[in-house]
This record gives C-alpha cells, sequence and structure tokens, in this order.
C-alpha cells in the first residue's frame, strides 16, 4: 500500500469514529484469503469507504459509480483504491473484464447490487450483473449488510454521533457450475442473493423484498 493511501485511509477511519458509533469487529470474520465478492446494501456514500479502509489489509476493490470521475475529490479516491468505474444502467464489458481480473487476482470484490442509494434505508431491487459475475467466475458471495447510515442527516444536526450496525452473513455460491444461466435463471438468482442480504436486516427494511420467504434453492451457504 502506498504512503498516501495509508496516510488517507487512516484519516478516514478517524472520521469515521467521529461521526459514527460502529463496531467493525464483525468485519474480521470476512473470510481472510482468496477471491470472494461482497454483496452490501446502499443508503450512504460512507458504506464502501467504511468498508475500504477498515477492511485492510486484506485487498479490496469495489464497484463506482462512473459520475464518481467527474469530481477531483472522489477520483482522486477512486484512483487511490482502485475502483472499477461501472455504467449502472449498461455494465460494460470493460468493467465486466477488471471484475473477472480482480477476482483471478484473489481479490475481494465488493458490489452494491441495487446500483443506486436508498433514500430511506429499505431495499431496492438487484441488478443481474453480480449474478453473472459470480457464477462466470464460481466465487463465494459474502452478504455485508451496514445498518443507520439513513439516520446521519438527522443527527449530524444535532451534532449527534450515528450508530452503525455491521452485519455479516455466512458465505455463499451458486450452485449451478458452469454453463450458461438463462435469463430467468439470473433474474430468479438475483432475487435470491438479495434475499440473503435481506434476512441480515430488520423485515421492516426489506423494501421491494417485504413479504418474500427466504427460500434458498439456487444456493447455499459454504
Amino acid at each position: 500500500m502506498k504512503f498516501r493511501e495509508r496516510v488517507v485511509n487512516s484519516l478516514l477511519r478517524g472520521l469515521f469514529r467521529l461521526l459514527f458509533k460502529v463496531d467493525t469487529s464483525p468485519l474480521k470474520t470476512v473470510m481472510r484469503e482468496g477471491p470472494a465478492i461482497i454483496v452490501s446494501n446502499h443508503t450512504s456514500n460512507f458504506e464502501g469507504p467504511l468498508l475500504y479502509v477498515f477492511m485492510q489489509k486484506r485487498p479490496l476493490v469495489a464497484l463506482a459509480k462512473k459520475e464518481l470521475w467527474q469530481k477531483p475529490l472522489t477520483r482522486f479516491a477512486m484512483n487511490l483504491w482502485g475502483s472499477i468505474a461501472v455504467d449502472r444502467e449498461n455494465m460494460s464489458r470493460q468493467t465486466l473484464q477488471e471484475c473477472f481480473e480482480a477476482l483471478d487476482n484473489k481479490t475481494i470484490l465488493a458490489i452494491a447490487p441495487e446500483g443506486t442509494r436508498s433514500k430511506d434505508g429499505s431495499l431496492q431491487s438487484g441488478k443481474a450483473g453480480v449474478a453473472f459475475i459470480a457464477h462466470k467466475k464460481d466465487a463465494p458471495l459474502i452478504p455485508i449488510a451496514t445498518l443507520g447510515f439513513e439516520n446521519f442527516p438527522k443527527n449530524i444536526k444535532r451534532l449527534k454521533r450515528t450508530p452503525i450496525r455491521i452485519v455479516v452473513g455466512k458465505p455463499f455460491e451458486i450452485i449451478q457450475k458452469g454453463g450458461r444461466l438463462a435469463a430467468q435463471t439470473r433474474e430468479d438468482l438475483i432475487d435470491e442473493i438479495m434475499m440473503r442480504l435481506a434476512v441480515l436486516m430488520p423485515p421492516s427494511q426489506w423494501g421491494h423484498y417485504a413479504g418474500r420467504k427466504p427460500e434458498f434453492v439456487l444456493t447455499r451457504e459454504i
């Protein structure tokens, strides 16, 4: 890790501890070696940086919306962390190739399958790209839910630290090995992946997946 990255990460860890009450110890349970895909919920711009700086020295690369490269400060951070730019409406071949290379290098690839932030903390529908990548590379998936960021705006106005809870689920894998995923299978698979994330959250935050029964037939814990 470069010196300037160590400095930035250290400053961010201090900022997170100043603004939030967060126990990051659950992140220590994340597998320490080999490739994997983290799937996380997305309610704030803080989730990605929090996971990144507190999981070091475990290699981690995150998908980030391409718009973050348009502003100098966020472009600096994205380049510093080696993030992968993604068009949220259409994942390009280049983006997929960079994801594949990260996994080939035994790096953790972090993806927020919703693609855009949820304003109220409830889950939105997931996009099928993560299912395609996980199946293509036969990579294990790790669901991680971060809860509480939606309360940050009101708490910061009162100069209060916001409690954040991190919940790490058990790693799981796609049962079907090799071959091609049919379009309907991909859609069913992303719903199942999102349900693996939903069960880590209060039912009141299941959002798009509210009322669904957690049945897992396309994936299994490992």
